[in-house]
C-alpha cells in the first residue's frame, strides 16, 4: 500500500496542515481537529483507496485500519500542523456536544496505550500468583507492580500534559501544577490539617485522579494567556511562569482540587447506583448501540468514564463486557459472511475482518462488512444484547484496561471469584456463536450496499447486484 501517497491526498483533502491546528490517532482511525471543517472535502476523502470511511464528530475522523500508524507517521512527515496562515483565523462555530467530545477525546486518548499498558502488567501479576506460584514478596513481583502502579499514580500528571496540548498552553507548566499535590511532603501536610491563608486544606488523595488536574490546568491556560498579554515582552520568560503558580497552584489546592475530587467520586457514586439498579440492562443496550455509536465516533465519550473507573471502585462492569459482547459478534457475523458470500471480494474482506475484530479492531468489520449489509448488522445486534446481557446479570468485572478480544480475556481474572472468567468466558462464546448462526441464516449477498472509492467501482458493484437479483 502506498502509504505516502494516502498521507499527500489525506492531507491535500482535509484542507491542508495550516487548517489543523491538532492531529492524532487512536488504535484505527486518524484525528483532525480542523480550523474550519467547511474545508475538508467529505467525500474525496472517501474515494482515497485504503480508507474505510470519514466521521466527522467534534473532529474529522478518518477510519484506516490497522495500517493506521503508517500513515500517520507519513503525514507527520509532510505536515508541521502549525495552523498558521489565514486559515488559522477562520474559525467555524461548532456545537456544545461536538466540542466536548473533541476536548474530551484529546485529553484522554493519549492515556490509553499507559492505562492499557499497566493493566497489562497487572493481568500478567495476577496469573503468575494464581496459577504460577510467583510470591508476591519477591523482587520481581514488586518492580512490576510498582511498574503498573505508576501508570495510575501518576495519572494526573499525564492527564495536566494532555489536557495543556488542547488547552494550547504550556505544558512543562501544566506538568508541575498537577505534580505539587502528589508531593510527599505535600500530601503528608494536608492530612496533618494544612491551612493556607487562614483557609483549611481539603485532605485529597490526589493520586490517580483525572478531574483536579483538568480544571487546574483549564485555569491555567487563561492565566498564561492573560499574564503573557500584560507582561512585557523581555520578561514574559521570568514572569509568566511565576504568575501561573503563584495562581493556579492555591486555588488548586483550597478549591479546584477538591471539586474535581468530588466530581469524580460523585460520577463514579453515579454509575455505580445505576448499575446497582439497572446495570444489567444497561450493558445489554450499550452493547447493541456500540455498532452506531463507532460509526460516528460517540464511542469516545465513555473514555472520562474508561479512565477513572479502574481507580475507584477499581474495576469496568459496563464498558469492557458491552465491547467485548460487540468486538467478537462482529467477528462471528463476518466469519459466517465469508463463508456464506458468493463474491470472492467479499469472502476475502470478510475474513480479514472477522481476524481483526477477534483481536479487538472492530473498524475493518463494521466499515467493511457489516454497515453495508443490514443482515449482517442485524447479527452483531442481536448477539451483541444476548451475549452483554448474559454478562451484565452475572456482574462480568474487568480489572484492567485491555483490549476487549480474545487476547484480552485475562482482564476478567479475579483473584476472589473464579467464576467472574467463567462467565466472561461464556460471553465471549456466546457473542461469537450467537452472531456467527444468526448471520448464516439471514445473511443475503443482495443485501450488500457496496461504497467503492471510485465511480467505476461502485457501478460495478450494482450491476453485479442487478444480475444476482
Amino acid at each position: 500500500m502506498d502509504y505516502k501517497g494516502m498521507a499527500v491526498e489525506i492531507l491535500k483533502d482535509v484542507g491542508g496542515e495550516k487548517n489543523v491546528p491538532h492531529f492524532e490517532h487512536c488504535s484505527t482511525r486518524l484525528r483532525f481537529t480542523l480550523y474550519d471543517p467547511a474545508k475538508a472535502d467529505l467525500e474525496a476523502l472517501k474515494k482515497i483507496r485504503g480508507v474505510m470511511g470519514v466521521v466527522m464528530k467534534g473532529q474529522c475522523q478518518i477510519i484506516i485500519g490497522n495500517n493506521v500508524i503508517e500513515v500517520y507517521n507519513e503525514i507527520m512527515k509532510i505536515g508541521t500542523f502549525s495552523g498558521q496562515g489565514k486559515t488559522a483565523a477562520v474559525k467555524t462555530k461548532q456545537k456544545p456536544m461536538d466540542v466536548f467530545i473533541d476536548f474530551m477525546v484529546g485529553v484522554f486518548q493519549p492515556l490509553v496505550a499507559v492505562i492499557t499498558g499497566g493493566g497489562l502488567v497487572k493481568a500478567i501479576l495476577t496469573i503468575a500468583t494464581l496459577y504460577f506460584g510467583m510470591s508476591k514478596e519477591s523482587g520481581i513481583y514488586n518492580v512490576l507492580y510498582q511498574i503498573a502502579d505508576a501508570c495510575f499514580y501518576f495519572l494526573p500528571i499525564m492527564v495536566a500534559y494532555t489536557c495543556a496540548a488542547k488547552m494550547k498552553c504550556n505544558r512543562m507548566l501544566a506538568v508541575i501544577v498537577a505534580a505539587v499535590p502528589l508531593l510527599p511532603a505535600m500530601t503528608k501536610m494536608m492530612g496533618e490539617g494544612m491551612t493556607l491563608f487562614g483557609m483549611a486544606i481539603p485532605n485529597v488523595a490526589y493520586s490517580s485522579q483525572i478531574f483536579p488536574a483538568i480544571l487546574s490546568v483549564i485555569l491555567m491556560a487563561y492565566v498564561e494567556k492573560y499574564s503573557t498579554k500584560l507582561c512585557p515582552k523581555v520578561l514574559r520568560v521570568i514572569l509568566v511562569p511565576v504568575v501561573c503558580f503563584l495562581i493556579t497552584i492555591p486555588m488548586e489546592l483550597m478549591l479546584l482540587g477538591p471539586l474535581g475530587y468530588n466530581l469524580g467520586v460523585g460520577f463514579t457514586n453515579l454509575l455505580l447506583a445505576v448499575y446497582g439498579t439497572v446495570g444489567w440492562i444497561v450493558v445489554a443496550v450499550l452493547a447493541a448501540a456500540l455498532p452506531f455509536m463507532t460509526a460516528v465516533g460517540m464511542h469516545k465519550a465513555l473514555l472520562p468514564y474508561i479512565t477513572s473507573t479502574f481507580n475507584s471502585p477499581g474495576y469496568d462492569m459496563l464498558n469492557a463486557p458491552a465491547k467485548t459482547a460487540h468486538n467478537i459478534s462482529e467477528s462471528g457475523a463476518c466469519f459466517a459472511v465469508a463463508i456464506k458470500s458468493e463474491d470472492p471480494t467479499t469472502k476475502s474482506v470478510a475474513l480479514s475482518a472477522a481476524l481483526s475484530a477477534l483481536f479487538g479492531i472492530s473498524e475493518p468489520a463494521l466499515y467493511g462488512i457489516t454497515m453495508q449489509n443490514k443482515r449482517a448488522m442485524t447479527g452483531v445486534v442481536i448477539s451483541s444484547f444476548f451475549s452483554a446481557l448474559v454478562m451484565g446479570i452475572a456482574g462480568v468485572k474487568s480489572f484492567a484496561l485491555m483490549n476487549t478480544s480474545l487476547v484480552g480475556l485475562p482482564q476478567f481474572i479475579d483473584e476472589t471469584n473464579g467464576m467472574n472468567f467463567v462467565w466472561a468466558m461464556v460471553g465471549f462464546v456466546m457473542a461469537l456463536g450467537v452472531s456467527f448462526i444468526v448471520t448464516m441464516i439471514i445473511y443475503k449477498d443482495t443485501e450488500a450496499v457496496v461504497e467503492g472509492n471510485s465511480e467505476a467501482e461502485t457501478a460495478e458493484a450494482m450491476e453485479l447486484r442487478s444480475r444476482k437479483e
